[in-house]
């Protein structure tokens, strides 16, 4: 196993002195930056199906108005 120093002035904070890794022991910390990365995929899905939705949308009113003006 890997020995690790508590770093200075940061009890939550760890550093592996094999690797040099810092490394976070609040198992709470990281399980909301776990939430908040999901939330923020989430969010960019979203907003792709709406980009998407408004494409098709867009070309279909561009369809209706060709086949208008004919």
């Amino acid at each position: 196993m890997a020995q690790r120093k508590i770093v200075k002035n940061n009890t939550n904070l760890e550093k592996d002195m094999f690797t040099g890794a810092i490394l976070n022991r609040d198992s709470n910390a990281y399980s909301q930056a776990v939430k908040r990365k999901r939330l923020r995929k989430q969010k960019e899905t979203e907003l792709q199906d709406l980009k998407s939705q408004v494409s098709e949308l867009t070309s279909l009113v561009k369809t209706l108005t060709k086949k208008i003006d004919k």
